[in-house]
């Protein structure tokens, strides 16, 4: 199980971000080739969205690599990365909301841990994203945030479904890397069929403490929360 071998933290230090960024290169560059490396200075992948995000990072415990990364990008005056992606071709209108809308975004796995999965006796899951998304979930529960936007391979909604998390589609596909598909997830309605789908995701999902802040592991300030 996640909490057995791997840690979550929130990257809230230049050096945790740092972190976060470097993983990013290494995966979406390097791996995917999905953003050309030689755009980014010093190996970290970044972009104007940074600014108004928060960001996450999993350590594995056993060898201490950092191996994972997932960013919150929250609301400034309804703008988020999908809705200048998509140009305005979603059937969920941001303004109209009348909850806190972040999107879900920078979702990414070193290739030697992407097929971690938890096998127990009545499911099996994919341990390091329900532990990111468990760490997301939290963090947007304390901060207000009702609803999640996704835009992603069609795969991760097969993938999530099989912890039982339920991502609706709420638009056309797009060629932005490959097919792209928009999702929305209701952080108070999405995760209501994980208990019956898969009890053990359930109680990865549900334990008291899924991330931990990178500045208190060092003992310094951290930077001002968003």
């Amino acid at each position: 199980m996640f909490d057995s071998r791997y840690r979550a933290f929130l990257a809230d230090t230049d050096c945790s971000k740092e972190i976060h960024y470097q993983l990013r290169h290494q995966v979406y560059c390097l791996e995917k080739g999905f953003e050309e490396a030689g755009h980014f200075e010093n190996g970290l992948e970044k972009d104007d969205f940074d600014g108004q995000a928060v960001h996450f990072i999993v350590q594995d415990q056993l060898t201490l690599e950092w191996v994972a990364t997932l960013r919150i990008v929250l609301p400034e005056k309804h703008k988020l990365p999908i809705t200048e992606i998509v140009n305005g071709e979603l059937s969920f209108d941001m303004a109209a909301n009348s909850g806190v809308v972040a999107e879900i975004s920078r979702l990414s796995i070193l290739s030697n841990y992407r097929h971690s999965t938890a096998f127990v006796s009545d499911h099996s899951y994919p341990e390091i994203l329900f532990g990111l998304i468990r760490a997301a979930k939290e963090y947007c529960d304390i901060k207000g945030v009702d609803k999640w936007l996704f835009l992603c391979r069609r795969s991760l909604k097969k993938i999530a479904a099989r912890g039982g998390m339920d991502m609706q589609e709420i638009g056309k596909p797009i060629n932005h890397r490959g097919a792209r598909y928009p999702y929305l997830v209701d952080l108070k309605k999405s995760f209501s069929g994980v208990e019956g789908i898969s009890p053990s995701a359930y109680g990865l999902l549900n334990q008291d403490k899924s991330f931990f802040r990178y500045s208190d592991t060092l003992g310094v300030t951290a930077e001002p929360a968003l």
